[in-house]
């Protein structure tokens, strides 16, 4: 996986420093997990997504239970897109710099103000018609359930005024569990719901926003087939 990053990481950087469009250098992290999913043998399928509008910027959101599920995301989605990342990530060598070229957007989840800098960033990404992925629950999930959401990405959707996209990733757990070490290949799917307007929604709103979200993730995930043990409160601040 390390070899794979590098030669990816040095396109995105290098096209980065020479001022190419974010928006052109995007084959690079697809292509780098493309090869990757293949490579360990996981076949990965998206699920949905017909009515998605082409012209129009989307906050996908959805649950978050494994280290294939960012790879997996990237291989199948629709959409050109910027993560909305722990700043941590952003200083690893190759890698940080190269999500940086990529206009991805680092979040410091330690700090309220600097939070608060990252979505104003992230609705300008939205803004300027990039898509933004969002994983509410903050962390991964040990066990499949859904853990409690995080409202700080619905406040991005509502204040940049885009619809909301729930998607649940099927089968990324089941390959590479957090508390496994060796990968069990095996199909994935990328089941995206229907876009959930946020028009006419204010910042208060949030709460009812991420719990309708939660309960579209929720289904999607019994249409699939998951049973998690069992279920969290639905919302945290």
């Amino acid at each position: 996986m390390v070899l794979l990053t590098i030669p990816f990481s040095l396109a995105a950087i290098i096209g980065g420093a020479l001022g190419v469009n974010p928006h052109k250098l995007q084959w690079a992290p697809r292509g780098w997990a493309r090869l990757l999913m293949r490579g360990i043998l996981c076949r990965v399928r998206l699920v949905g997504g017909q009515d998605l509008d082409p012209e129009e910027a989307y906050v996908f959101a959805g649950n978050h239970a494994s280290a294939l599920d960012i790879p997996s995301l990237q291989s199948v989605m629709p959409k050109n897109f910027r993560w909305v990342a722990k700043k941590e990530l952003f200083s690893i060598p190759l890698f940080g710099p190269a999500l940086s070229a990529l206009n991805n957007i680092p979040v410091d989840r330690s700090e309220s103000r600097q939070a608060m800098q990252s979505l104003i960033l992230a609705s300008r990404r939205v803004s300027d018609g990039a898509s933004v992925v969002i994983f509410p629950e903050g962390t991964r999930s040990e066990d499949g359930r859904l853990l409690p959401f995080k409202s700080g990405g619905f406040l991005l959707a509502i204040k940049s005024g885009k619809p909301v996209v729930p998607f649940y990733l099927h089968g990324t757990r089941q390959a590479l569990a957090n508390d496994r070490l060796l990968l069990d290949p095996g199909p994935i799917e990328v089941i995206l719901g229907e876009p959930i307007k946020t028009e006419g929604l204010k910042a208060g709103d949030r709460e009812d926003l991420s719990e309708l979200v939660r309960e579209r993730i929720l289904e999607l995930q019994r249409n699939a087939g998951d049973e998690p043990p069992v279920d969290s409160p639905p919302s945290a601040p």
